[in-house]
């Protein structure tokens, strides 16, 4: 998959997390303020203060995700951004989403590769390339997290797809090398 739409999937990965991780970010800030008022030396004051200002930019930088999000499938509106939107920010699984749109579990893939390519090109259209995406939202340990889930999961898939299975050769790759890849993750593909 493209760089610009794995940043695009980790934007849509990271939605159903906004919400709780606001709230606690929230609640930690109030932790602070409640024990800074028994904090007795400045520089205690200080840390405490700096600690809430990180939560409080955090904050923002969520609140920033859950609207480029929801302004792009506002923008939009295809067949394949609703089965997006159901799968990711609905958290609906495969089989009631075939049933809602009445497709098979093959086209529901094929469409959701599709509104993740059109999710990207909105971000694009709102001025938030790959670049920005990671300039903006790169320090963000929950989108740290996402992209580095994301992209294994395309690493995957694209060893799945090339027939690999802990670094061996498989019947559709034969001419490959035996020898073991520099990674670290050599998970089975099924």
């Amino acid at each position: 998959m493209e760089d610009k739409l794995l940043v695009a999937k980790t934007l849509l990965l990271c939605y159903p997390h906004l919400d709780d991780l606001f709230e606690v970010l929230t609640e930690s800030g109030e932790n602070c303020i409640k024990s800074g008022f028994y904090a007795i030396f400045p520089n205690e004051q200080m840390r405490l203060y700096e600690r809430i200002a990180r939560y409080e930019n955090r904050k923002i930088g969520l609140y920033n995700m859950k609207y480029l999000t929801e302004e792009c499938f506002r923008r939009a509106s295809a067949p394949a951004l609703s089965l997006l939107k159901e799968k990711y920010i609905g958290k609906t699984d495969m089989n009631e989403l075939m049933q809602r749109f009445g497709i098979c579990l093959r086209t529901c893939y094929r469409q959701i590769k599709k509104g993740i390519a059109l999710f990207s090109e909105e971000l694009e259209k709102l001025g938030f390339d790959k670049k920005r995406l990671l300039t903006e939202f790169g320090d963000e340990p929950l989108f740290q997290m996402m992209l580095t889930r994301v992209i294994r999961e395309d690493d995957a898939e694209g060893r799945a797809e090339k027939g690999e299975c802990e670094g061996k050769p498989s019947i559709n790759n034969r001419l490959r090398t035996p020898l073991p890849q520099n990674r670290s993750d050599h998970a089975c593909c099924f």
